[in-house]
C-alpha cells in the first residue's frame, strides 16, 4: 500500500477564452514506429512529448533507431527494418500500444527478446494478439501467466493469414499491421465481428501508406492484406489530439462563453473528433479556422437540456469525458458502445459511474452481453461538491473528474493528478489559463497498488 496526494479542485464560475491542445499521441506514436523501421532519415513535426511517447521512443531506440529531439520536431534515422534489440528486455511501462507493437516487431529478432510492462499492463488482455502472431509463425512464451505480459519472443514470423476479434483492442490489429511488411510473404488479417475503434486502424493504415507500404482493404475493413516491403523515410506533421481536447471542449460545453483552442485541425482521422459533434448536438456552435489551426467553441446556452444518445463505439477514449458532460445535461444523456473501455487502463465506465455517484449525479450503468457498455444520466445544473474522488489509477478518469468538479459548489478532492503526464503534460497549465483554481491537498489518499 502506498499513498497518493490529492488535488483540491475549487468551484469555477466561468472560464477563460483561449487554450492550446497537445499534439496527437496516437499519431505521434505511429509516426515514431514507421520512421524507426524506415531506411534513411524521417522528420516528425509538432510531435507530442509525454510519458507514453517517451516510452515509445525508448523502445524504438532499443532496436537501433536513432531519435534526436529538436525544437518542434523529431529527427529519426531508422533501422531499415532490422530488429536487433540492444538490450534483452524492452519495458513498455504502462503503454499498451508499446507492449503490443513490440510483441509483434520482436517476432523478427534473431535472438530471444523479453517484453514487459508495469503491474497494470501485466493485468491487461494480450492473449488474442499472441494467438494471432503464433498463427503467423511466431514463437511466444508467457513468463508468469498464460496470455499476459511479460513474454519472451523467440521470433519466427513468416506471414500468411490470421483471424482476430474486432471488439477487444484495435491495438492488436495495429501491432500486426506494423510488423507485417517485414515478413517474406503477405499477411492477411481477417477481423471477425464488430470492429470497435476503427478510426485507430485507419490511422495505422494512413501511416503505413505515408511510409510507402502497400496494402489492400475491403469495404468494411474486415480483411486487410499487407505486402512485404521496405519502410521509406518520410515527413510527418502531427495534428492536435482530440481526446486531450475533449477535456477543454467539455469545459466549453458546461460553461457559457467562447473558447478558442489552438493546435486543432479539422482534417484528422481521429474518431474522438466526435466530441465536436457532441457539442453541436447539445446546441454549442463549433467554428474551425484551419489556416490558423484553431477551433472556436461558442456556447450561448444558459443551461444544457434535452434527450441525447451517443454511440461511442468509434470514439471510446472520450467515454469518461462524455460522462462529465452528461452530469450537467438536464434531461436524459445516454452513451452506449463503450464496452471496450473495460479493457483500458481501468474499467472506465464502472469508474465514472462509481465516482460521479459520490458527487450526487443520477447516473446508471448500461450493460450489453453482461459487461459495462455505457450509462444514462439525468443531470443537474450544479452539485454540492465536497466529494473525495478516485481516478482509479487512470489519467483519463482523473481529467474527466477534474472537469466534472468545476461546477460543484464546494471543493472536490481527487487523487491521481500525477498521471496527466501520460498523455497531456500541460493539462494543469492550460486549465490555469482558463482561470481554474486548484491546489495540492495536505491530505494523502491511501492507494492500493495493483
Amino acid at each position: 500500500m502506498s499513498t497518493q496526494k490529492r488535488l483540491k479542485v475549487f468551484p469555477t464560475a466561468s472560464i477563460g477564452n483561449i487554450a492550446t491542445i497537445p499534439s496527437s499521441k496516437p499519431e505521434t506514436q505511429r509516426a515514431i514506429i514507421a520512421a524507426s523501421l524506415a531506411s534513411g532519415t524521417s522528420y516528425i513535426y509538432n510531435d507530442l512529448r509525454c510519458l507514453e511517447t517517451e516510452t515509445m521512443k525508448k523502445a524504438c531506440r532499443s532496436i537501433g533507431a536513432v531519435i534526436e529531439e529538436q525544437p518542434g520536431r523529431l529527427v529519426v534515422t531508422g533501422t531499415g527494418g532490422l530488429i536487433k534489440p540492444e538490450k534483452k528486455v524492452i519495458d513498455a511501462l504502462g503503454s499498451g500500444l508499446v507492449f503490443r507493437v513490440f510483441a509483434a516487431l520482436t517476432c523478427f529478432t534473431t535472438t530471444p527478446a523479453v517484453i514487459t510492462g508495469d503491474d497494470v499492463l501485466r493485468g491487461r488482455v494480450m492473449e488474442p494478439l499472441f494467438v494471432a502472431l503464433e498463427g503467423l509463425g511466431a514463437h511466444i512464451s508467457c513468463i508468469n501467466h498464460s496470455g499476459k505480459a511479460p513474454i519472451v519472443n523467440w521470433g519466427g514470423y513468416q506471414g500468411g493469414e490470421c483471424t482476430i476479434e474486432g471488439n477487444i483492442s484495435s491495438q492488436f490489429i495495429t501491432a500486426i499491421l506494423f510488423c507485417a511488411p517485414l515478413a517474406k510473404q503477405p499477411t492477411v488479417v481477417n477481423i471477425r465481428g464488430e470492429i470497435l475503434s476503427l478510426s485507430y486502424i485507419k490511422q495505422t493504415l494512413e501511416t503505413l501508406g505515408t511510409a510507402g507500404i502497400a496494402f489492400e482493404v475491403n469495404s468494411d475493413y474486415s480483411r486487410i492484406t499487407v505486402y512485404p516491403g521496405q519502410y521509406q523515410s518520410a515527413n510527418y506533421t502531427i495534428v492536435g489530439d482530440y481526446t486531450s481536447s475533449s477535456y477543454l471542449i467539455a469545459a466549453g460545453i458546461i460553461f457559457p462563453g467562447t473558447l478558442t483552442l489552438k493546435n486543432m485541425n479539422s482534417k484528422s482521422l481521429q474518431g474522438e473528433r466526435a466530441i465536436l459533434k457532441v457539442a453541436e448536438a447539445l446546441g454549442v456552435n463549433v467554428e474551425f479556422n484551419d489556416a490558423a489551426n484553431e477551433v472556436r467553441i461558442i456556447n450561448n446556452l444558459a443551461e444544457l437540456k434535452g434527450e441525447y444518445h451517443f454511440d461511442a463505439s468509434d470514439y471510446p477514449n472520450i467515454v469518461p469525458t462524455l460522462a462529465a458532460i452528461g452530469a450537467y445535461v438536464q434531461g436524459e444523456f445516454k452513451v452506449t458502445g463503450g464496452s471496450i473501455t473495460r479493457l483500458h487502463k481501468s474499467p472506465r465506465i464502472e469508474a465514472m459511474v462509481t465516482e460521479l455517484v459520490k458527487m450526487g449525479v443520477a447516473i446508471k450503468p448500461l450493460f450489453k452481453n453482461g459487461v459495462y457498455d455505457g450509462f444514462v444520466i439525468r443531470g443537474e445544473p450544479s452539485y454540492a461538491g465536497d466529494a473525495v474522488l478516485s481516478a482509479w489509477g487512470d489519467h483519463r478518469i482523473f481529467m474527466s473528474l477534474f472537469v466534472a468538479s468545476l461546477r460543484c459548489q464546494q471543493i472536490n478532492e481527487l487523487d491521481g493528478y500525477q498521471d496527466v503526464h501520460c498523455s497531456f503534460p500541460d493539462f494543469f497549465q492550460e486549465f490555469e489559463r482558463l482561470g481554474v483554481s486548484f491546489e495540492e491537498s495536505s491530505t494523502a489518499a491511501k492507494h492500493v497498488e495493483v
